[in-house]
C-alpha cells in the first residue's frame, strides 16, 4: 500500500529477461528488505536484490505488468518515480496523498501539458471503458503520483500539478504523447461495481 507521494526519482539501468535493475540515490537498502515492496511508476513490485551498497535494486516484472504498464517500454536511462510502502504506523498518524495499491488499471496518454500561473495542467486520455472510475475531484494515481482529476469527460481528465510535484517527479520529463500508468481511486472502483 502506498500514498502516491513520491520519495525520489530513480533511473532504469537494464533488464535481463524479467529482471529489471534501477538506481536509487536514496539507498533504500537501509529501509527495505529483500521481499519487500516498492512502487516504481505506480507499479507495486517486489525487491529481489540490492547491489552497489543499496544504490541499485532489482525487481522481477511479469509479462502482465509489462503489458499493462509503461514498464513494458522502458529504456535504459529512463527516469522513474519511486515510493516506499506506507508504514503501518502511517495509518495511525497523518496520511498524505491517498491510498494507492500499486495495481495499475491501464495506461493513459498525455494529450497536452500547459502552464497556468506556475502550475502545469496535464490532460490525460484513457479508454472510455474506464470513465465510470473517474470521479471529478476524487483521487487518481498517475505514474504513482497522487493527483486530483477534474474536467472528466469520456475517459479523459485533467490534473493540476503544482511546481513542487512537477520538479520532484518524472512529470518534468513527460511530453504530449507519453504513456503513463493510471490507477483509479480504490473507493471509486468499489462503489461502481
Amino acid at each position: 500500500m502506498f500514498t502516491g507521494v513520491i520519495d525520489e526519482i530513480g533511473t532504469f539501468l537494464k533488464s535481463k529477461g524479467n529482471r529489471y535493475v534501477f538506481s536509487s540515490s536514496g539507498g533504500f537498502k537501509r529501509e527495505l528488505e529483500i521481499g519487500g515492496s516498492i512502487s516504481v511508476n505506480g507499479v507495486c513490485l517486489t525487491l529481489v536484490e540490492f547491489e552497489n551498497r543499496g544504490e541499485e535494486f532489482s525487481v522481477d516484472v511479469s509479462g502482465e505488468t509489462r503489458r499493462k504498464s509503461n514498464l513494458g517500454n522502458i529504456q535504459p536511462g529512463d527516469r522513474v518515480n519511486l515510493e516506499l510502502p506506507l508504514e503501518a504506523s502511517g495509518l495511525a498518524a497523518r496520511l498524505d496523498g491517498h491510498l494507492v495499491q500499486g495495481h495499475v488499471d491501464t495506461m493513459g496518454k498525455i494529450r497536452g501539458i500547459r502552464r497556468k500561473e506556475g502550475d502545469r495542467i496535464v490532460r490525460i486520455a484513457t479508454s472510455r471503458e474506464f470513465e465510470k472510475y473517474l470521479v471529478n475531484k476524487g483521487s487518481i494515481a498517475v505514474d504513482g503520483i497522487s493527483l486530483t482529476p477534474y474536467e472528466v469527460s469520456g475517459g479523459s481528465f485533467a490534473v493540476t500539478v503544482i511546481p513542487h510535484t512537477f520538479e520532484n517527479t518524472t512529470l518534468q520529463f513527460r511530453r504530449s504523447g507519453a504513456r503513463v500508468n493510471v490507477e483509479f481511486d480504490i473507493i471509486a472502483k468499489y462503489n461502481t461495481n
